[in-house]
């Protein structure tokens, strides 16, 4: 009550009574949070650390607070946040309540930002910004760069708009930054740079988040795609390790026939190398991106030396960040202001690499089964231990992680699915949703199938004794019966041994007395 009542105060001493009293406590809240200490921890404490004051002056928490006015009225924000008047109303009107910030997105953060200096680098070339504005805003966009987990960027992960929020926290940082570094301006002022009219010029929110978040997924994707080579490995030699050890393979979780136990794994192996193969070809795909597009596909919108020129200064960009710069513009720019299909066509990839997960653990568990009642066929490393009840008892923890991450990877997809279904006319507003869903699914994955690695795969060991019983029993000694006698025969045996594998075992040193 005595925040809610000070916003309220400071709200009527400064004359916008406009400003949500609630707002402006939650705000102080926070500031004395970080600069105090004394109250309880938030859900991103860890990452909720002040960064430092662009003056350098300790600031007063409760009276240190500034009036933007944007084209809805006056707001009250931080007197140093970095960020202005549009992100301080994303903040209020999706509050983050325990979710995921923008803040834990810094590859998207960092990858718009590669964006705003293409744009800013290309707007100069071409005559639009005067050089020392251009300067001015590169240089703050390292230092931004650094903060892409940091406090700068609040605001919920996605939000209504077509992700308008992240375009204008990301402007407002950086026109703030470069007129204070820069220009010796007071944040709030935009003299003589302005996040719309600078910062934002000659793109528009839909064509660089587009953009944007083709480069963020890219980014990812590098990470996950090398843990998946690496099981595709690990799987290969453990394969390698068992030789032509005999393994009872099953359908329908039924005795079926003897094969190698290196042949599960090969195959295991092999389906997840073809759809690591086709994710990669999915995630090639994205360097088609609609810069240049601006708001729904029309160029016109943006001055065509802008156009002409600014993927090639993007590329040039990401190749001094060190990464991939083979950026090209899709073939048909309202097209992709339609649909994000290259991005649905990856989630659905990594959707069925984590479907393939799911079922790999659950083999796993299956195989690690017992150890006296169950199959009994592979021990996993011993990691953790498995009951506070049972005395000894350890589970196939690491598998099931891996399971976990894979279950909430598809939930990821079916929501990267739903936004194809809403995107109507001439533009899909759903991409934030698309992309916060699809780096989620990545690093779900990356975890998974890192600690599935390193904790189980590479340590797994076959238990040979148990797999040659199981190889020779009732049903491969069935099968070794009918290529010799034929399925009618061997099925009349089967019938008269009724389960006891000593006939079937006459039967065939018989048949192989008589060759």
């Amino acid at each position: 009550m005595f925040l809610e009542s000070m916003g309220a105060r400071f709200s009527e001493r400064k004359g916008f009574l406009s400003v949500y009293p609630s707002f402006v406590a939650r705000s102080l809240q926070k500031r004395m949070i970080f600069q105090i200490g004394n109250l309880p921890e938030s859900r991103n404490s860890t990452k909720d650390t002040p960064w430092q004051s662009p003056t350098g002056k300790a600031s007063n928490p409760v009276e240190h607070f500034r009036t933007e006015r944007d084209t809805l009225g006056a707001v009250a924000l931080p007197g140093d946040a970095w960020y202005g008047a549009q992100t301080q109303r994303t903040l209020e009107l999706f509050p983050v309540s325990g979710a995921q910030q923008l803040s834990d997105y810094p590859q998207l953060i960092a990858a718009m930002l590669h964006v705003k200096r293409a744009a800013a680098r290309t707007n100069r070339v071409i005559g639009a910004l005067p050089s020392e504005m251009e300067t001015a805003i590169g240089a703050v966009i390292d230092e931004a760069l650094a903060q892409t987990s940091d406090s700068p960027f609040p605001i919920h992960s996605f939000h209504g708009g077509g992700g308008i929020g992240l375009n204008m926290n990301v402007n407002e940082v950086l026109a703030n930054l470069a007129n204070l570094r820069g220009f010796g301006t007071p944040f709030g002022d935009y003299v003589p740079l302005h996040p719309n009219d600078h910062i934002n010029l000659n793109h528009s929110t839909s064509d660089a988040l587009s953009t944007a978040c083709h480069i963020a997924v890219r980014a990812a994707w590098a990470g996950l795609e090398g843990e998946l080579s690496g099981l595709v490995e690990d799987l290969d030699r453990s394969a390698g390790r068992m030789g032509d050890q005999p393994k009872l393979a099953r359908t329908c979780l039924q005795d079926a026939v003897d094969i190698r136990a290196g042949d599960y794994f090969r195959g295991v192996a092999h389906n997840l190398q073809r759809l690591t193969r086709r994710a990669r070809t999915d995630a090639a795909a994205l360097a088609a991106v609609n810069l240049g597009g601006n708001i729904i596909g029309r160029s016109d919108d943006c001055d065509p030396a802008f156009f002409a020129q600014v993927i090639d200064q993007l590329n040039a960009v990401l190749q001094e960040a060190g990464l991939a710069h083979d950026l090209r513009r899709a073939d048909n720019l309202f097209a992709a202001s339609q649909a994000h299909d290259p991005l649905q066509n990856l989630a659905a990839s990594l959707d069925q690499i984590a479907r393939t997960l799911i079922r790999f653990g659950g083999d796993l568990r299956l195989m690690a089964s017992g150890p006296a009642a169950g199959f009994g066929e592979i021990r996993l490393p011993q990691k953790q231990p498995g009951s506070s009840a049972i005395p000894g008892k350890i589970n196939p923890t690491i598998p099931e992680f891996t399971m976990q991450c894979a279950m909430m990877a598809c939930g990821r997809a079916a929501t990267v699915r739903m936004t194809q279904d809403h995107g109507e006319l001439d533009y899909n507003p759903w991409q934030m949703l698309v992309v916060i869903a699809l780096l989620d699914m990545i690093a779900l994955l990356q975890s998974g199938v890192s600690t599935l690695r390193r904790n189980c795969v590479q340590g797994l060991e076959l238990d040979i004794p148990r797999n040659t019983e199981n190889a020779q029993g009732l049903a491969p000694s069935l099968m070794q019966l009918k290529r010799r006698l034929g399925y009618s025969r061997a099925s009349a045996l089967a019938k008269q041994a009724a389960g006891d594998l000593s006939v079937l075992r006459a039967a065939l040193s018989e048949k192989e007395e008589d060759q």
